[in-house]
């Protein structure tokens, strides 16, 4: 698990329920409540030598933080790849969603027929991609929210917990929706919107 927070310890409780019996954490310091939660050890620094080497090794990787310009950072310089996929097993997937690599979904979210996951995206808690959504890499859709039918979400964009999209909507990379915002239009690059109906809140900086 790359990152030792709130977020690494949804993902690493997931991941025990789905089999990986041995975890590791990586982070600047190290997370001893998760280590002792765990029975994990901690391998340092998370772009450090030894994750390299356990990389060459064959070890999988997760990137375990709520930043999705991070989890990609470290995606691209550790390889994709090399990054597993985790479905807590009370999460429902169709058969015919494509998920990528690197992919968390949480407990009791749904992933509905013909949707498409980029990679090191996260579907949390109780969030809904309904059929036909398509999301680019590093997104996260928080916990609640809900993406109905044939929505696109651009890269590195966040939705926030209990926001829903409205069927056909199009958001832009780099986009913030606000907690349950009511979105009934489409969202250009960068913008933060909130609100019900979700209306422009201030552009995001370049």
């Amino acid at each position: 698990m790359l990152g030792g927070g709130g977020h690494a310890a949804v993902v690493a409780e997931s991941a025990t329920r789905v089999g990986h019996a041995r975890i590791a954490f990586a982070a600047d310091q190290e997370p001893k409540d998760l280590c002792a939660l765990y029975g994990a050890t901690w391998c340092g620094a998370i772009l450090s030598e030894r994750v390299a080497n356990a990389v060459r090794d064959g070890t999988q990787l997760h990137a375990a933080v709520g930043d999705g310009a991070l989890r990609m950072e470290w995606m691209a310089a550790l390889g994709a790849t090399n990054f597993a996929t985790i479905i807590d097993p009370s999460a429902v997937v169709s058969s015919s969603a494509q998920v990528g690599a690197g992919v968390f979904i949480a407990v009791r979210a749904i992933v509905n027929a013909r949707a498409s996951i980029g990679a090191g995206s996260i579907i949390n808690s109780g969030a809904i991609v309904e059929h036909d959504c398509v999301l680019a890499n590093g997104v996260h859709i928080s916990p609640g929210a809900i993406l109905c039918g044939a929505v696109t979400v651009g890269a590195l964009t966040h939705i926030g917990a209990g926001a829903v999209v409205l069927p056909g909507i199009r958001i832009g990379e780099r986009a913030r929706v606000g907690a349950g915002a009511v979105v009934t239009k489409d969202v250009a690059d960068g913008l933060t919107v909130a609100g019900v109906p979700a209306t422009t809140h201030i552009r995001a900086s370049a």
